[in-house]
């Protein structure tokens, strides 16, 4: 997701501000510097007098706010997240109970996210990738995790960074699986995986049963031998015991999504048993049926569960989750995750440079945001606040703010044209018309006479099993009785009002949480 290679080259720049670097020292400039070359950060310092000479004589932007790296999210399942929060119906023990035998899930999530991204009409899918991307990229995130499958579609090729197709040799690119492994594919698939030599994600005992934690000890795939290793890295872990993360510390790290463990078990990982242990923690708002709509929102929710179990987490810890430790996680510290020489100029600015820098991270909302920029180059910012590149430039609100989106691309772009605006029309009216789309679904035959390929037109949904094409179409056209329309959620939360009462009404979220909210 990002056409890094093709950044716009020799172009200088000294951006001003409070700058939490997130080094390995902690360090904050509450007036300094930011000089950028190109894509990269060339300098970093403490007064903005003394830059370095070939900067000069450059003009710098005075941000008056507080410059962070760009966040990045290592759990998402990016092609769901157009579709709205799930009225949750019961309190489930681990994620096989709702995706295989919750008939509300397959009417509420699965069935309508294969209509959408499995429709002939290339703009759906166009859309989903224009509109998830953006979702992440309005919340300050600028390097994401969750293409379907662990390989990426045709669709995925501009704005934030991912983790499993980063384009950039500079960067590892992940692996990954999101189904159970059965004890027997621990031997013959994960262990094979994780000697790769790169980050290997795995969805690890989500749910708070046995079973759930049955997962986890598959790992032990011959006596006293774990398949935990450098690259593993597991998320949610939300089965586990306390002394579990012992083993888990051998590993990368696990990723953590609070809003959705809740909203699904009603609990979440031993966070402090893994804090305990060692385990570095990363943070993953999940997917928009049951998750935040980006970081910002996660972090949030983080904090809700930190102070109740005493302040577990300080803030700094909390921002770290989103920056320099899911970095290292990924063997990216060298390229993003602090803002230090050397690495690639990917930041979030966020207005004001009073109080708390860490805490202002976590309190901050959409409308909180000054810019991001990705390689150097400014994807979203406050209108008048930042020179954009680009040929084309969308204006849109959030929360009653004017900003500014740069989405294009050079070479060839398959979303070229396709505004955000147009991509939340076409969702919008999608979703609202379910039933019809499902019952025109073209037959098998007609799809092979067109000659279209799955994977040419359509996003893969990596929670669903494996199906061929045509059948797609059959369940399609069988289930379109059943399938009621549906809302398009805004974008952000600061532009949905029914939100924070949405996930209230939620039958498993815990009193402290609602209160707190």
């Amino acid at each position: 997701m990002g056409n890094f290679i093709a950044a716009v080259h020799g172009v200088r720049q000294v951006l001003v501000g409070r700058i939490v670097t997130m080094d390995g020292n902690g360090t904050i400039y509450p007036h300094g510097a930011i000089c950028l070359e190109a894509d990269r950060i060339a300098a970093v310092v403490a007064d903005p007098c003394h830059v370095p000479n070939e900067f000069a004589g450059i003009t710098p932007i005075d941000t008056r706010g507080t410059i962070y790296p760009g966040l990045i999210e290592l759990h998402n399942h990016l092609s769901y997240n157009f579709l709205p929060l799930w009225s949750v119906p019961k309190t489930y023990t681990n994620r096989n109970q709702w995706r295989e035998h919750e008939p509300d899930y397959k009417i509420s999530i699965s069935l309508p996210s294969n209509v959408i991204g499995g429709n002939v009409d290339v703009d759906y899918p166009r859309s989903i990738a224009r509109f998830v991307e953006c979702r992440s990229l309005l919340g300050g995130t600028t390097t994401t995790q969750g293409l379907s499958r662990g390989g990426g579609s045709k669709w995925y090729q501009g704005l934030t960074r991912n983790v499993e197709a980063p384009r950039d040799t500079a960067f590892p690119a992940a692996g990954g699986q999101t189904l159970d492994y059965t004890a027997a594919q621990i031997a013959t698939d994960l262990v094979p995986a994780l000697q790769k030599d790169r980050p290997f994600f795995y969805h690890l005992s989500e749910g708070t049963d046995q079973d759930a934690r049955q997962r986890f000890l598959d790992l032990e795939y011959t006596p006293n031998t774990w398949a935990i290793d450098a690259d593993l890295i597991s998320i949610h872990c939300t089965g586990l015991q306390s002394a579990d993360f012992q083993r888990i510390a051998a590993a990368a790290g696990m990723v953590w999504s609070p809003l959705s463990n809740l909203l699904l078990y009603g609990k979440t990982a031993d966070v402090a048993s893994a804090k305990a242990a060692g385990v570095p923690i990363a943070l993953g708002s999940d997917w928009s049926p049951s998750g935040s709509k980006n970081l910002l929102g996660e972090l949030k929710i983080a904090r809700i569960v930190s102070d109740r179990l005493g302040g577990l987490f300080s803030p700094e810890e909390l921002s770290r989750m989103v920056t320099s430790t899911p970095a290292k996680m990924l063997g990216w510290q060298g390229q993003v995750g602090s803002i230090e020489r050397g690495l690639k100029a990917d930041l979030l600015i966020l207005d004001s440079d009073a109080g708390d820098a860490y805490a202002q991270l976590i309190d901050s909302r959409e409308n909180d945001v000054l810019a991001v920029l990705i390689n150097g180059r400014p994807r979203h910012g406050r209108l008048g606040f930042l020179d954009f590149d680009a040929k084309e430039q969308e204006r849109i609100v959030i929360g009653g703010k004017d900003y500014v989106l740069d989405l294009t691309e050079a070479g060839d772009d398959p979303l070229a044209g396709l505004s955000l605006g147009t991509a939340i029309a076409k969702l919008t009216f999608g979703l609202a018309h379910l039933p019809e789309l499902a019952a025109s679904a073209p037959s098998p035959t007609i799809m092979g006479f067109q000659a279209i390929e799955r994977d040419a037109i359509t996003i893969d949904f990596e929670l669903e099993d494996e199906q061929q094409f045509s059948t797609l179409q059959d369940i399609m056209k069988a289930a379109a009785p059943a399938l009621k329309p549906l809302p398009m959620s805004p974008i952000t939360a600061v532009d949905d009002p029914d939100f924070i009462a949405a996930l209230k009404a939620n039958i498993n979220l815990p009193t402290y949480v609602k209160q707190a909210l």
